[in-house]
């Protein structure tokens, strides 16, 4: 059975913003971005799809099932089945608990239908198809199968979720996060999604899926005149004084300098510690700042070098004899450290009223009715309640939804269903409200299979 993507409705308000905004953010990948997709099970386990197979990772970015499944379905009485497709059947190869428990089922059995009929075992079929139960650990049970008395099947759960942190926004044709006018995480992501539960599906600049967690701390990154020795006075000796959170005292930091006509002047990069002070020469005019590490851009900011003016020979004045001895006084120079502000997000972005439309799916695969479904995240980043019609066409797509209404700086997930898929292709899909339009190319590969 291949588990329909089920529609999540997030129902999102900016709860605490101002308490976010105090208790200063940033994120980090708990699952790096080498995924065809990713979508949220619980607030504690995330489905992860590679080229081939599908597994699941907890909320500690642990993988609890390998890459080994065709199909996992999503919980149904905090349980779900782990399926491979063989010979046109789905094989039932493990159970998986919402508390991270993953039972093996020893077994040669099959999921030819639902299999969620009780709240304490599992329908299934042997290799001759006939019906069994197994317990929720995987073990055969002797009961025997009466049909005209099972309950109806349970149904894979509507999954409803809430926004409780940060949202994107939209620079160009990149995302980042914000709290209000704060910058959480700079403008770098094709796809960005709200945080749910400190916790974001986010893609890199290829495309690939991971996901981010929220921790506490901030990026601080403060300029002072630098101590270098100056030869050539067409430049400004700077030091960067960079400040990171805890998580990031192992890992390495790279602090790049950019002029004011994108062209990179320095880079330089550090292991090791959370406070540094990072020496830079650079020609006098503006330049942008970006701290990365971990695969992200974490900080960027902008600074000002000036270079000192060549100093003019001065005369030397003799030197004043006091009892025979030449007496000289060294005046300590007190280093000014000055800070830069928290990045804000440009008042266009926020006030504009745009919806960002995001397509969350690079590949599906059908189930047995030759479908397969996706999910399309509406997100308001204006400061007022956009209600807009919406449209979703491409070959063979189909959507219920013709009307979103997104509440101020939050989002709405509506589901969409490719139908008719019999051969591996390339299907684009457009996506249009009122006030843009996008358009994504997803490839769908068939399931040829009967329950």
């Amino acid at each position: 059975m291949t588990p329909t993507v089920k529609r999540i409705i997030i129902a999102l308000a900016c709860v605490l913003a101002t308490t976010l905004v105090a208790d200063a953010q940033l994120a980090r990948w708990i699952i790096r971005p080498v995924n065809q997709a990713i979508s949220r099970m619980s607030s504690n386990h995330f489905k992860a799809w590679n080229a081939e197979h599908c597994g699941v990772f907890n909320s500690d970015g642990k993988q609890v099932v390998p890459f080994m499944a065709d199909s996992i379905t999503d919980f149904v009485n905090d349980c779900a089945v782990v399926l491979r497709l063989e010979e046109d059947r789905w094989r039932l190869l493990s159970v998986l608990h919402i508390d991270g428990s993953l039972y093996p089922v020893r077994e040669q059995v099959y999921v030819d239908e639902n299999p969620f009929v009780a709240t304490d075992r599992l329908l299934v079929t042997d290799k001759k198809r006939r019906d069994v139960f197994i317990d929720l650990e995987g073990k055969k049970l002797k009961d025997k199968v009466r049909r005209d008395e099972l309950p109806s099947a349970q149904e894979e759960p509507e999954l409803v979720f809430y926004t409780d942190g940060p949202i994107p926004f939209e620079v160009g044709d990149l995302y980042g996060y914000r709290m209000d006018s704060d910058v959480v995480m700079p403008a770098q992501f094709d796809e960005a999604y709200p945080f749910i539960e400190g916790y974001a599906v986010a893609t890199d600049s290829t495309g690939r899926y991971g996901l981010l967690r929220l921790i506490d701390g901030e990026i601080t990154c403060g300029q002072s005149e630098g101590s270098a020795l100056i030869t050539d006075y067409s430049l400004a000796s700077v030091d960067l004084n960079v400040g990171l959170p805890e998580e990031f005292a192992n890992d390495i930091v790279t602090v790049d300098c950019i002029d004011n006509k994108g062209n990179e002047v320095e880079e330089k990069s550090y292991l090791g510690g959370t406070e540094r002070v990072v020496p830079f020469m650079l020609p006098g005019g503006k330049h942008k700042v970006n701290i990365s590490a971990c695969e992200l851009l974490l900080y960027s900011t902008t600074i000002t070098a000036t270079p000192k003016p060549k100093p003019k020979p001065k005369p030397q004045p003799k030197p004043q004899k006091q009892g025979g001895n030449v007496t000289r006084v060294d005046v300590p120079v007190k280093k000014t450290v000055t800070k830069t502000e928290r990045p804000k997000v440009e008042s266009t972005v926020i006030n504009g009223g745009n919806l960002q439309l995001l397509v969350g799916a690079s590949s599906l695969r059908a189930n047995a009715k030759d479908c397969a479904s996706f999910t399309i995240t509406v997100t308001n980043n204006g400061t007022d309640v956009v209600s807009s019609p919406l449209t979703v066409s491409g070959k063979g797509v189909v959507c219920s939804t013709h009307q979103v209404t997104v509440p101020a700086k939050s989002s709405r997930s509506v589901t969409a269903t490719f139908t008719g898929i019999t051969a591996r292709e390339q299907r684009s899909v457009t996506v249009s409200t009122s006030q843009r339009s996008t358009t994504k190319t997803i490839t769908v590969t068939p399931f040829f299979t009967e329950f």
